[in-house]
């Protein structure tokens, strides 16, 4: 449990970036038709439901998260092993973000059985899934509310049909989706509105929101998500009536926004996963864009298109890994952090550390010792005889040989991660894999 809601936690942050990149784009770009800023939405919404990806130095995430160290296709801001480091440490590549979460984060207490973060990541783990039980349960229940609603419906032709239970049309089903209609519109409302909600089904709008709501679901606890959904939706909205002008010319803008006006509906209080209505989304907003939309040219679409998949393929790639070092100051490092456990002596290993992993060190240690720490490591036994030394890119694997006096022999498995920082190899990060298996 906790290693996918650490998983998931990764990716929700990561899409947090890309949803604060288009939310910048809507407003740079905020007189381009909105099928634009619709379809970067797709670049979140990737984020949300695939862990890993590509690696380019094209990636813009270089730009928005520079500090975060990505490996095998996967952006990690949160350590999967969090729940079993001494000092709980996360780096979502914000620092001020950073301090406030990290000071928050509970610190391991040797006299426990169980890291305290252990407990909290298990529990938080627990908490997101009961989070999307209810959520789901409450909008399948909403679903199905809402076609006993419409069950009495009748065919007026086609797929669409009209009720006297409902007071804004709308799309709704999967596999063969249905338009219903209030009784009572007038002839020029229902050309509109067929015009718009088949729009709708054309562009597949009636399986695309709802699948991001899903989406939105599995990611809940993230209020940016909320956020980004409900300008997806609008989004969304203001380009199926974009559509509807261009085909329909713009002598029809009054008489389509006076439908939109006539039809709007109050807030139900609904889940926003709920069917396409015609006039339930920022209706003013809507009416205004209708009112002062233009069709593009050829370059403005064209020139468009382009930006559109520049952002979707920057948003969508992971910053590309360069060679940190090479292998011989790798090797230096590497074997000089070794042979400080053999001394015991813990100096050399903290100079060679980021600033993060000094503090981080710095905290251990006055778990270890008190306030009056110093840079003692180790334990007297078993005492380290012997060090192999792999390599992975910019990960080290340390295998520690170590006995005791009776004798007994064990061994040991550490991992660095090195990277840059101001321009000096560091070490980054550091992790027991295990500790006195016996050989």
């Amino acid at each position: 449990m906790t290693t996918l809601f650490t998983t998931l936690l990764n990716m929700s942050i990561t899409a947090s970036y890309v949803a604060f990149a288009v939310m910048a784009i809507r407003l740079v770009f905020r007189k381009a038709p909105k099928v634009f800023p619709y379809l970067l939405w797709l670049a979140v919404l990737v984020r949300l439901v695939c862990p890993l990806s590509f690696s380019s130095d094209l990636s813009l995430l270089r730009f928005l998260a520079p500090h975060v160290q990505t490996a095998s296709g996967f952006m990690a801001y949160v350590p999967d092993h969090v729940g079993l480091m001494n000092n709980p440490t996360v780096d979502v590549g914000a620092g001020v973000i950073n301090s406030i979460v990290n000071a928050s984060l509970p610190p391991a207490t040797p006299e426990a059985s169980v890291n305290p973060m252990q407990i909290t990541m298990e529990l938080a783990g627990i908490i997101w899934v009961v989070g999307m039980v209810l959520l789901l349960s409450y909008s399948i229940i909403s679903y199905l509310k809402l076609l006993h609603k419409v069950r009495t419906a009748t065919v007026v032709q086609g797929n669409v049909f009209e009720s006297d239970r409902i007071t804004t049309p709308f799309v709704y089903g999967f596999i063969k989706p249905r338009i219903v209609i209030p009784v009572g519109l007038k002839e020029t409302e229902l050309s509109f509105i067929l015009a718009h909600e088949q729009t709708h089904i054309r562009r597949f709008d009636y399986l695309i929101k709802p699948m991001a709501f899903l989406v939105l679901i599995v990611h809940w606890f993230n209020p940016w998500m909320w956020l980004s959904f409900a300008l997806m939706s609008k989004d969304m909205e203001m380009s199926c009536d974009e559509s509807v002008i261009r085909k329909l010319g713009k002598n029809a803008k009054s008489g389509y926004s006076h439908s939109l006006l006539s039809l709007a509906v109050k807030k139900s209080g609904r889940l926003p996963g709920s069917p396409l209505a015609f006039s339930q989304s920022s209706v003013h907003a809507r009416i205004k864009n209708v009112l002062n939309y233009k069709k593009p040219t050829f370059g403005v679409v064209a020139a468009a298109c382009m930006i559109v998949l520049i952002f979707m393929a920057g948003f969508t790639a992971n910053p590309s890994r360069k060679p940190v070092a090479s292998m011989s100051q790798l090797d230096e490092m590497t074997t000089v952090w070794a042979q400080a456990l053999i001394s015991r002596e813990g100096q050399p290993r903290y100079e060679m550390m980021s600033a993060s992993m000094k503090e981080r060190f710095k905290q251990e240690q006055i778990v270890r010792g008190g306030e009056n720490w110093n840079y003692n490591i180790g334990v007297s036994s078993p005492w380290v005889v012997d060090f192999e030394i792999s390599r992975n890119g910019s990960n080290v694997q340390i295998t520690y040989f170590t006995q005791t006096s009776e004798p007994a022999f064990y061994k040991t498995e550490e991992i660095l991660t090195f990277a840059q920082e101001n321009g000096q190899l560091v070490v980054a990060d550091y992790r027991t894999v295990y500790e006195d298996r016996a050989l």
